[in-house]
C-alpha cells in the first residue's frame, strides 16, 4: 500500500493575455488564444476530449506559444496518451526552457511511466527558475522519485522541502510519512499522517496508513479507530477490506 501517491502537476490551467503585436499575428494569436480559453474550460471541467481539439487548434493556429502545447500536452497525459504528452510538453520547453510548470508537468508523465531519474532531471530543471510560483509540486515529485529509487532520506528531504513550502500540502505530508514508515521512524510517520488528516479529514489513505503504523506501535485501539475511519469513508475499497482484516486479527 506504500503506492498511495498524489500526483504533483501543474493542475489548473490558467489563460492568457496578450499585446503588442502586428495586425494579421494579433488575429492569429487572438483566434488561437478563444479556443485555448474554451480548451481550459473544458480540461478543468474534465471534457478532456473536447479540450483536446481546442487546444490542438490553438497549437495550429499558433504555435510559437508555448503555453499552447503545454496544456495540450497536459490534456494528452489526462488521457493517458503519453508519447503524445511528452512530445508537446517537450515542445512547450523548447520554446521556453525555464518553463518551470512544463518542467514538472514533463516530470509527472515521467513519473506515471516510472522515469524516476527522469522526473529528477526535470524537476530540478524546474527549480532553476527562481520566479517558479509553485516550487512544493517539483520538491514533491522529486521525492516520489527518490522513494521509487529506494533512497529514503532522500525523498524525506525532498517531501520536508515540499511542506515547508506549502503549510496544507497534505499529500506531502502523507508521503512524509510513508518514507518515515520505511525509515521506521514510526513515531514520527504517526505525526505526519495526522497532519496530513487534520488538513484533510477525508484523507482515506492517510487513515489506512495510520492504521498500520500504529498497528506497529502496538496501539490497538488507535489502529482500530483508524481502520473504522477508512470502512467509514470508503465501505466498497479494497482498503475497507484489509481494514476490516486488520481488525479482525486484533481481537
Amino acid at each position: 500500500m506504500d503506492n498511495f501517491f498524489k500526483t504533483a502537476i501543474f493542475p489548473v490551467l490558467f489563460l492568457l493575455v496578450f499585446t503588442g503585436c502586428g495586425p494579421a499575428l494579433k488575429q492569429r494569436r487572438e483566434e488561437a488564444d478563444i479556443h485555448y480559453r474554451i480548451g481550459v474550460v473544458q480540461f478543468n471541467d474534465g471534457k478532456i476530449t473536447e479540450a483536446l481539439k481546442e487546444l490542438t487548434y490553438a497549437v495550429e493556429a499558433y504555435p510559437e506559444e508555448p503555453s499552447y502545447h503545454n496544456a495540450l500536452g497536459l490534456a494528452y497525459f489526462a488521457r493517458g496518451m503519453n508519447v503524445d504528452a511528452k512530445r508537446y510538453i517537450k515542445e512547450a520547453i523548447r520554446l521556453r526552457p525555464d518553463f518551470s510548470e512544463a518542467h514538472v508537468n514533463l516530470a509527472a508523465v515521467y513519473l506515471a511511466e516510472g522515469n524516476w531519474d527522469g522526473a529528477i532531471e526535470e524537476s530540478r530543471a524546474a527549480l532553476e527558475n527562481v520566479f517558479y510560483s509553485t516550487p512544493e509540486l517539483a520538491h514533491f515529485n522529486m521525492g516520489r522519485a527518490n522513494y521509487n529509487k529506494g533512497l529514503h532520506m532522500e525523498a524525506l528531504e525532498n517531501f520536508k522541502a515540499a511542506a515547508d513550502l506549502s503549510q496544507n500540502y497534505n499529500a506531502a505530508y502523507y508521503n512524509m510519512g510513508l518514507t518515515l514508515d520505511k525509515l521506521n521512524r514510526t513515531e514520527e510517520s504517526v505525526a505526519a499522517y495526522r497532519k496530513a488528516i487534520r488538513i484533510q479529514p477525508g484523507y482515506v489513505d492517510a487513515h489506512y496508513a495510520l492504521g498500520r503504523a500504529l498497528v506497529k506501535k502496538k496501539d490497538r485501539a488507535g489502529a482500530v479507530e483508524a481502520f473504522r475511519k477508512v470502512m467509514e469513508l470508503a465501505p466498497d475499497s479494497d482498503m475497507a477490506r484489509f481494514a476490516r482484516d486488520y481488525i479482525e486479527l486484533m481481537k
